[in-house]
C-alpha cells in the first residue's frame, strides 16, 4: 500500500528520526549493542544511531563457520552474491520496496562471506546505521569471528512519498533468526530470535533509490 504524506519534509523526517538512539534490533544489542540488523536491524540486531552508535552485530546463515579474511575465488559452492531485481531499479514505490528486500539480502551475504563490497555500495556515507553496520561486520573479520544464524527476513512492507515525491519512506517488519558468535578467545555471545518494526528513508538519486537511513520505525513503539 501506497500513501502520499501531506505533511512537510522536515515534519516526515523528525518522525522518523524520533527513534534514532534506540539502536538496529536483535542486532545491535544495548550494551554491544550489536545491531541490533534490526536491534537488520534490535538489524533490529536493529538499531539506529546516535551520539554513540551502538555496535552492529550482523549474523552468517547456517552452517556455522568463520568469516573468511577476503572473499574467496576458489570456493565451487556457498552463498551468491545477490543480483540487484529489475524490479528494485527505478523511484517509483515498488521499486524502493524492492530495494529494501535487496539491502537485507545483501547483509546476509555480506555477513556469510565477509565480502562486503557490494553491501557498501548500496548506501552512502550519510546513512550512519549503514556504516555502523558495515564497520561492526569488518570487525568480526578481522577478529576472526565464527558466526551460527543471524539471517533477516522482511516482511509486510509498505511505503509512503513525502517531500514532493523525493523520498519515500518504506515500514516493514524485519526478523532475525538465533544466532551465536564466539571468537578464537573468550565466551560466545548468543542473541535470540526476534522480530521489530522497522523502517527505511529513501531519497531519489539520479534515477534511482539510495539509502539515506534505517532503524526501528518509531510509530510502532
Amino acid at each position: 500500500m501506497v500513501l502520499i504524506l501531506s505533511d512537510s519534509p522536515q515534519a516526515a523526517i523528525r518522525r522518523f528520526h524520533i527513534g534514532r538512539s534506540r539502536g538496529m534490533i536483535g542486532l545491535v544489542n544495548r550494551s554491544r549493542t550489536a545491531l541490533t540488523a534490526l536491534s537488520l536491524v534490535s538489524v533490529l540486531a536493529l538499531g539506529a544511531c546516535s551520539g554513540d552508535d551502538p555496535e552492529p552485530k550482523f549474523a552468517e546463515p547456517s552452517p556455522s563457520r568463520s568469516l573468511p579474511s577476503s572473499p574467496s575465488t576458489t570456493a565451487v559452492s556457498g552463498p551468491v552474491e545477490p543480483t540487484m531485481p529489475a524490479e528494485a531499479k527505478g523511484t517509483d514505490a515498488a521499486a524502493a520496496e524492492a530495494f529494501v528486500r535487496f539491502y537485507w539480502e545483501m547483509v546476509n551475504y555480506a555477513q556469510a562471506t565477509g565480502d562486503l563490497d557490494g553491501l557498501r555500495g548500496l548506501a552512502g556515507p550519510e546513512c550512519k546505521p549503514c556504516v555502523s553496520g558495515i564497520r561492526g561486520l569488518e570487525r568480526l573479520v578481522e577478529r576472526k569471528a565464527d558466526v551460527h544464524g543471524g539471517e533477516y527476513d522482511v516482511s509486510d512492507i509498505s511505503s509512503a512519498f513525502f517531500d514532493n515525491g523525493g523520498r519515500i519512506t518504506v515500514r516493514y517488519k524485519l526478523a532475525s533468526s538465533r544466532q551465536v558468535i564466539s571468537y578464537p578467545s573468550g565466551k560466545p555471545s548468543t542473541y535470540p530470535a526476534k522480530q521489530v518494526d522497522a523502517m527505511s528513508l529513501l531519497r531519489k538519486d539520479e534515477g534511482r533509490w539510495a539509502l539515506e537511513y534505517w532503524g526501528e520505525d518509531p510509530s510502532k513503539r
